[in-house]
């Protein structure tokens, strides 16, 4: 048997729920449907979502049929004098708002008539896909249309509501040529300069990039380069941005497989935090992970790939919440300043039109959250302060606790990445909190395994029907409810609580005790 202990009055941090983040490419769509609206009301009652994030925020994107896929709010009279409309994207805005989510905006990509020789634009059939590995052909119209927007922004919204936000420079320029490179500095230090002109205490970061290289050279440029706009050495960044996959969409059909790790994401936030600590200057500096994912490559099917199953599986929601213990290691041992996680997906789009197709989605087909959305309801329940525990992340055992006046929550997971045919036996765990207040609670057990709160096990028990009867839907619907398998009433003395229970391989269990 594992003891586990955890130390409800030593508090290491405040819980600031920096998981609650999602993103999606094709986000403006999306937020006017009905998955969207289910998802982001949803979101809003269990605080699983706080902020959002995607591109094509300037240009006319067309893809998977629909029209508008980016904000499309630049164009030009017969002269050449710009034309501005911001209607779409500030209705998106706000929109998001009206649910409590904020927006991390990227201030990005070209419109059609900014685009260099450099860059390309593509259009098959109905879609209209623009290269994002370009900088502009007019610099000055650029920092104009980036001081429109942003003054049409504090028009609509206020300061005080924008200093709540992110605003993002670009979206993975590391696949700009090296001999480019400049030219993307560049457009970093006019960006910088255009959204703090109406508010210096607008936040401002980047690069979103995904190599180690590139962010080297960028954060050089920033530390140590000379800045574009002022002339000075180095530029302004409160938040440095980054994205890790756990693998490849690429290495899906190729031998030997390569599974998806929690380790891989720890080894890239420990060379992040060495290469940042190289510049004391940015030593404290914010870090957004702001694009993650179990695997790239968000096309792409189980129909084509079978192992994309584990995104629909309770895969997923093991990966999240071990991915979530990690981070908050690196933040405590480390003092590594990691303040957001957002998961690359959201709602379910519906051109895919199939159940549990595999994709990065939060959800799926009939409005049903997946394995992975459901872990992002039962961390949720977590309470106010993260406290010690004698568990160390990044073993297959692990656990991450809270407790406040309320009461206290652990939660406890078995998971190995490699053990996808479940071969490991069960394990027995003993969970003591030490450090209660004395009196009664009531104590709540809720289950992530193959058996409970898993709408993807539920389905396929049911036959994988494609499309269920409205039976086999509201079996799926209560199953998507977190809900607890143990709730009684205890009783704690001498300020401590034990809990035996057992965890089979790729579960976790959360135990909640609320004061009475």
């Amino acid at each position: 048997m594992k003891n586990i202990s955890i130390y409800t009055n030593k508090i290491r941090s405040k819980n600031d729920y920096f998981w609650a983040a999602s993103g999606l490419d094709d986000l403006y769509p999306i937020t006017y449907s009905e998955q969207g609206d289910f998802f982001l009301n949803r979101a809003q009652r269990l605080g699983t979502c706080r902020y959002v994030r995607n591109h094509h925020t300037f240009s006319k994107e067309i893809r998977y049929g629909y029209l508008r896929c980016g904000g499309d709010v630049y164009s030009e009279d017969e002269n050449g004098n710009p034309i501005y409309d911001f209607t779409w994207i500030n209705g998106v805005y706000k929109k998001l708002l009206s649910y409590g989510v904020k927006p991390i905006v990227e201030l990005d990509f070209l419109p059609e008539e900014l685009i260099g020789n450099n860059g390309h634009i593509t259009q098959e059939g109905n879609n209209v896909k623009l290269s994002n590995q370009y900088y502009p052909n007019d610099w000055n119209k650029w920092s104009a249309l980036l001081k429109a927007f942003m003054q049409n922004l504090v028009d609509e919204f206020g300061v005080e509501e924008l200093r709540t936000w992110y605003f993002e420079v670009w979206n993975e320029p590391d696949n700009w040529k090296i001999e480019t490179w400049d030219m993307f500095f560049k457009l970093y230090d006019i960006f910088v300069d255009a959204v703090t002109s109406v508010d210096d205490k607008l936040r401002v970061g980047g690069p979103g990039c995904f190599r180690q290289h590139f962010m080297y050279a960028f954060l050089n440029h920033v530390v140590n380069g000379t800045n574009y706009v002022t002339g000075k050495k180095g530029s302004r960044i409160d938040f440095i941005s980054f994205h890790i996959y756990g693998m490849s969409g690429g290495w899906l059909d190729k031998y030997p497989l390569v599974m998806p790790t929690v380790q891989r994401f720890s080894q890239e936030l420990a060379w992040k935090k060495r290469m940042i600590n190289l510049y004391p200057r940015l030593k404290n500096t914010e870090f957004l992970l702001d694009e993650w994912g179990l695997i790239s490559n968000y096309e792409r099917s189980v129909s084509d790939l079978p192992m994309l199953e584990l995104r629909n599986s309770e895969f997923s929601a093991l990966f999240l919440t071990k991915l979530v213990d990690t981070v908050l290691e690196h933040r405590h041992r480390y003092a590594f300043n990691i303040t957001m996680l957002l998961y690359w997906g959201f709602a379910n789009e519906d051109f895919f039109g199939k159940l549990f197709n595999g994709n990065r989605s939060l959800t799926t087909k009939y409005n049903l959250c997946k394995p992975i959305q459901t872990a992002h309801e039962m961390l949720s329940l977590f309470g106010k302060n993260f406290v010690e525990t004698n568990v160390i992340a990044g073993g297959d055992d692990g656990v991450i606790a809270t407790a406040d006046e309320n009461g206290a929550q652990a939660l406890v997971y078995f998971f190995n990445e490699f053990d996808v045919e479940r071969q490991f036996p069960p394990r027995e765990y003993n969970v003591q909190f030490n450090g209660l207040s004395d009196g009664k609670y009531l104590l709540k057990l809720y289950t992530m395994d193959d058996t409970h709160n898993n709408t993807y096990r539920l389905w396929q028990r049911l036959g994988c029907p494609s499309n269920p009867t409205q039976e086999q839907l509201d079996m799926l619907y209560k199953e998507q409810d977190v809900s607890a398998d143990v709730e009684k009433e205890v009783e704690v003395k001498d300020g401590i609580f034990n809990y035996s229970t057992t965890l089979s391989s790729v579960s976790m269990k959360l135990i909640s005790l609320k004061k009475l």
